[in-house]
């Protein structure tokens, strides 16, 4: 499945150019950690790892922040290559302790299988999340129509049973998260999870 993730995927489909997102990306890092540090929940000594970091447009973000113990991960050989060109950080593997993960946009690319094999080997002690949901009422079908569109999103949960699976593997809701660049919605379960 490596090579569906090729520098077409990242320039089509519900992306359209995703390599026209960077300021959004460095936005969203600026907004999360804008209100995480007023609770204490991170500064720029904070280990991290952004889990399916793509082209690495979050952890510059970080960086330009001042951060600088955060790492990614990605299965996409051509994003990794992005990524590393403009100077992050990437892991070969996806294993190490943390004590903050990002997983914006990549869980429904995974089986339940997979991500539980995931966090056994990614320890984390606080994880946010952004994953799209399926509509209540039809479980097995996405909420918005960009996410029904991605032939790659294969895990389509509502959000009672994100939620029910982050709990299974022993993390808590905190709160959800709701600011301009990303934000919790019928259609997207967007959430800090604290073991």
């Amino acid at each position: 499945m490596n090579n569906v993730y090729n520098e077409k995927y990242f320039k089509t489909k519900n992306y359209k150019n995703y390599l026209d997102k960077e300021e959004r990306y460095f936005k969203s890092a600026s907004e999360l950690y804008n209100h995480l540090q007023k609770f204490s929940l991170i500064d720029k000594n904070t280990r991290i790892i952004d889990y399916g970091c793509s082209v690495g447009f979050f952890i510059n973000g970080f960086v330009r922040l001042g951060f600088e113990n955060i790492v990614g991960y990605d299965i996409s050989e051509w994003a990794v290559n992005q990524a590393k060109n403009s100077g992050c950080k990437i892991l070969s593997k996806a294993e190490g302790k943390f004590e903050f993960g990002f997983f914006l946009d990549v869980l429904e690319h995974m089986s339940d299988k997979d991500i539980l094999d995931l966090f056994e080997n990614l320890l984390i002690d606080k994880i946010i999340v952004r994953i799209p949901c399926a509509i209540e009422l039809n479980p097995n079908q996405f909420h918005l129509e960009i996410s029904k569109l991605d032939e790659t999103h294969i895990n389509c949960k509502t959000d009672k049973e994100w939620q029910t699976f982050f709990k299974n593997l022993g993390y808590t809701q905190q709160f959800r998260l709701n600011f301009s660049t990303i934000y919790d919605s019928p259609g997207c379960f967007c959430c800090l999870l604290i073991k």
